[in-house]
């Protein structure tokens, strides 16, 4: 039965990597790129009140736990109990690394776009709840919005964010803190059923077991392929507010 989710979601990653912004990135003015990255922090300033909602509205407590801790890790501490800077932070910090000033960064609006497909986004989680297998189309909606195409998306950026930014430490270059980790510790490294708790799960993985497991017909998988379609229109409406950059690059 996981067979079609599976075959569902290696479609849309392989659609949403042949989005022509990111077919062509390379070819991108470098402040048009950066203009992309901060739009783009604007849903990741929202995955936090996305995290807080679902942990209100689970009562599954496994799933819940998990999401707990995948939210925690949004505000990492050290060995001593002591804050560390949170991921909001290391975005800040990479964006500064790429040659965005703290100006840019911070005074430059929401795109109506990217407001529409962040509030969207949360209005489709809102839609999830107060029905029957609410808490299965909350996990679904989660686990594929706010990890596994997540870790698409950076994946893609990366090819130019590498050019500024570097995965280890580099003598040349700063290391990414927030690109790079998301690009890793999100990724669906393996299909629904099939993660391998050896050498660790992606949170990706963690929610896909608490996925899985809810699971108990072909009208729930339709309700989660629902949800998952959903999710990726919003995110590749996202990236089609950038292709004018792309014709201008064509026509200049």
């Amino acid at each position: 039965m996981l067979e079609r989710i599976n075959s569902l979601e290696t479609n849309l990653i392989a659609q949403l990597k042949s989005h022509s912004l990111f077919t062509q990135i390379d070819t991108l003015a470098w402040q048009d790129f950066l203009a992309i990255l901060i739009q783009r922090r604007f849903l990741s300033l929202a995955i936090i009140n996305i995290y807080e909602l679902a942990i209100d509205a689970l009562t599954d407590k496994a799933a819940k736990q998990t999401v707990r801790e995948i939210l925690h890790e949004e505000y990492p501490r050290n060995t001593k109990g002591i804050p560390l800077p949170s991921h909001r932070e290391l975005l800040f910090q990479d964006l500064l690394n790429l040659g965005a000033t703290p100006k840019l960064i911070l005074t430059t609006p929401e795109t109506s776009i990217t407001r529409e497909v962040r509030l969207q986004s949360y209005q489709l989680m809102i839609n999830c709840l107060g029905k029957t297998e609410a808490q299965i189309q909350l996990i679904a909606f989660l686990r594929f919005w706010a990890e596994v195409l997540v870790a698409v998306e950076y994946s893609c950026l990366w090819q130019r964010i590498s050019e500024r930014l570097a995965s280890k430490n580099s003598e040349d270059k700063p290391r990414s803190e927030f690109y790079y980790f998301h690009l890793i510790h999100d990724s669906r490294n393996s299909d629904l059923g099939q993660e391998n708790l050896l050498g660790g799960l992606t949170h990706s993985q963690e929610l896909g077991i608490h996925l899985k497991r809810l699971i108990s017909s072909t009208e729930v998988l339709d309700l989660c392929i629902t949800v998952e379609n959903q999710a990726y229109l919003l995110k590749y409406k996202f990236y089609n507010q950038f292709l004018d950059s792309l014709q201008k690059v064509i026509y200049d």
